[in-house]
């Protein structure tokens, strides 16, 4: 019965062989924050945009983005401008592009009779890796006064929307900044 034991798990390793994968940790974008710290944030009540510097490629990303930011900043209780200029111009700068990322895994297989063979692997995968800077100018000067920035990726383009949305989330959930 022990032999059979022995050589069942023999087999069982022949067919499933055990391997090493190294866990992915799970980190948050970075989020860089840069401002000003004479200037009194809660003066500020309206905002209206600025053409951006570096638009997104596609309109219609130019479009979410613009209404991503829109949507967080009148939860921070600014206001768009209904016409003219508001107290503060908001500009954003968006880069994208698409590269391989690779996983490696490595793994040994066990032969009958304690021969063994180590074998490595990549799996390579499309990733979308894109930069959101987010920059809020005083109007009546056009200095900026505050600026937030992260890159983000995604390997799914189907999810490329739900992560702008979130990048854009993250950068405003930054501003006000503290009060000196």
């Amino acid at each position: 019965m022990p032999g059979r034991l022995v050589l069942l798990f023999a087999r069982l390793l022949v067919v499933a062989p055990p391997t090493a994968v190294a866990a992915q940790p799970f980190t948050m974008p970075k989020v860089d924050v840069d401002y000003d710290k004479e200037v009194d944030f809660s003066t500020f009540r309206t905002f209206s945009w600025k053409e951006p510097e570096a638009a997104a490629k596609d309109p219609q990303m130019h479009t979410r983005i613009v209404w991503y930011v829109e949507r967080e900043l009148e939860k921070k209780g600014l206001r768009k401008a209904a016409d003219g200029e508001g107290d503060l111009h908001v500009r954003y700068y968006a880069k994208g592009k698409e590269s391989l990322k690779g996983t490696p895994s490595q793994g040994q297989t066990y032969l009958p009779g304690g021969a063994g063979q180590m074998s490595t692997s990549v799996d390579f995968q499309k990733v979308l890796a894109g930069t959101l800077i987010i920059e809020l100018q005083r109007a009546s000067d056009g200095k900026p006064v505050w600026r937030a920035g992260s890159e983000y990726g995604s390997i799914d383009k189907k999810r490329i929307d739900a992560e702008t949305a979130s990048a854009v989330r993250m950068l405003v959930s930054k501003y006000p900044p503290p009060a000196p």
